[in-house]
């Protein structure tokens, strides 16, 4: 009688059944963050928009000073209120935007890093109380180590 003798794989139903689950579960992660990468979009799309308007804002005052009132310092004045004016609302949109992630919430830490001494020192106020210095150091702890 010739039997056909297959040869043998090593591979018994129960380690295929062991690895369709272990695939399955390795997945889970990758679909999860596949969700949350989702949920948060909109936060790291407006942090990206941020640091492209404060980028530009930040070159600008590097810039030197036009002759006040002439046609180009007007024109230099007025390129900058419309950035400070998106800077502002995109600022909005944040703190209305949940950051459900950690990459969302350092990205919001960073930022917040990064405009709250200016802030503090326009405004006349406080850098150096406890409380302020707490603040920023949550910041630096959120943002790891990605403030300017």
């Amino acid at each position: 009688m010739n039997q056909m003798q297959t040869a043998p794989t090593g591979l018994s139903r129960r380690g295929a059944l062991a690895s369709v689950l272990a695939a399955t579960v390795a997945a889970m992660p990758v679909m999860a963050c596949a969700t949350t990468t989702n949920e948060n979009s909109a936060a790291l799309a407006l942090c990206a928009a941020f640091w492209r308007v404060h980028d530009r804002i930040r070159a600008m005052d590097t810039d030197p000073e036009l002759p006040y009132g002439s046609p180009a310092q007007k024109r230099f004045e007025a390129d900058l209120a419309k950035l400070c004016g998106q800077e502002v609302d995109i600022l909005s949109q944040l703190a209305n935007t949940p950051a459900r992630t950690t990459a969302g919430q350092q990205g919001k830490a960073a930022i917040l890093r990064a405009i709250l001494p200016t802030a503090f020192a326009d405004f006349d106020l406080g850098i150096e109380c406890e409380e302020i210095r707490l603040v920023l150091s949550l910041l630096d702890d959120l943002a790891g180590g990605q403030a300017a």
